[in-house]
């Protein structure tokens, strides 16, 4: 990928066949076709290794580190996992790269195979009530033993680190005329949109823009909800976004599972994001303004991001109901 070391993601065309019967019919009549961004096809498995490796990197070029040989932040998993895998890549660079050992702050109720993830890593993990805790965790046992705390969820490097992805992914689908992020730290938004609306701007039709929010009470992995993302978010709303739309963990699981069928195994944030697409595509096709952001073949191109697999998320399918064989995880 220009600007990373690391491997770039694909863009896979989902079959219509695939899709949720409601949705499958609406795509069919309205010329609509889905895309899915696979940001986990790299070392981390996962997409928050490019915010990760420009944080880690810009930081350290600022002495934001402070002399601080350890790192330390808050996680649902990814960011973690991300961080150590940059880390070592900057290690096995130049043996001086001042960060030793990166420790991440989980909620108690953080997914079996989320912990096993950052632990399998070498990451030591810290518990706290929930996941807004968390981040009152790190930062003060960042105080206490003079570790760097990252600050994932306000530091401007974490946006930054997507713009490079937004390229690439502009650069293998310039039909795109609406693009859903779901929302987490709130870097993929601010990140990513910014860059699309400028490389499209001179378009002859325009990119609608839509970022997606955990329904009110609702959970699902890799992202938050409105009240969740208030003690620190960065600047993804305004005039970054067209629309926001809210999705709950069914319509998430009910997505992911469509996908499954297309040896797409991606996790809940995917199936999240891709339904809140088609919310707002819907809604644009009923005020008839869908016409607006269709592409010279005449089909509206909707692109969506997978930042992991299910493969971590295995109990929370369970929980949900959602059981496969063995072999199949």
């Amino acid at each position: 990928m220009h600007g990373y070391p690391f491997k770039h993601p694909r863009i896979v065309a989902v079959n219509d066949e695939v899709l949720p019967p409601q949705w499958a019919r609406r795509f069919e009549k309205d010329r609509v076709r889905l895309y899915v961004a696979t940001l986990y096809d790299n070392e981390a498995k996962n997409g928050k290794l490019y915010p990760a490796y420009c944080i880690l990197g810009q930081g350290i070029a600022r002495g934001d580190h402070k002399g601080a040989t350890v790192a330390i932040d808050s996680t649902s998993g990814n960011y973690g996992v991300g961080l150590e895998v940059a880390r070592r890549y900057y290690k096995s660079r130049d043996p001086a790269f001042p960060i030793e050992k990166v420790v991440m702050v989980v909620a108690r109720s953080l997914p079996k195979g989320k912990r096993d993830r950052l632990t399998e890593a070498g990451i030591e993990l810290v518990d706290a009530a929930d996941s807004i805790d968390a981040m009152r965790v790190a930062k003060m046992v960042a105080e206490e033993r003079g570790y760097w705390y990252t600050k994932q969820y306000w530091n401007t490097d974490n946006s930054d680190g997507w713009r490079p992805v937004a390229e690439n992914i502009a650069q293998q689908l310039p039909d795109i005329g609406m693009v859903a992020w779901g929302v987490g730290s709130g870097g993929g938004c601010s990140g990513v949109m910014p860059v699309f609306q400028e490389r499209f701007k001179a378009r002859d039709f325009p990119l609608w823009r839509v970022a997606v929010v955990v329904e009110e009470g609702e959970k699902i992995g890799g992202v938050r909800d409105e009240s969740a993302l208030e003690p620190g978010s960065l600047a993804w709303r305004g005039d970054n976004i067209d629309e926001a739309r809210f999705v709950t963990e069914r319509q998430s699981n009910l997505f992911c599972s469509a996908l499954w069928r297309q040896d797409l195994h991606v996790g809940p944030s995917t199936g999240f994001a891709a339904e809140g697409a088609c919310l707002a595509m819907r809604s644009l096709s009923l005020m008839r303004k869908l016409d607006k952001y269709r592409a010279a073949d005449g089909c509206v191109h909707i692109l969506v991001p997978s930042l992991d697999t299910r493969m971590p998320y295995r109990s929370e399918f369970e929980k949900a109901g959602i059981y496969l064989r063995e072999n199949e995880w």
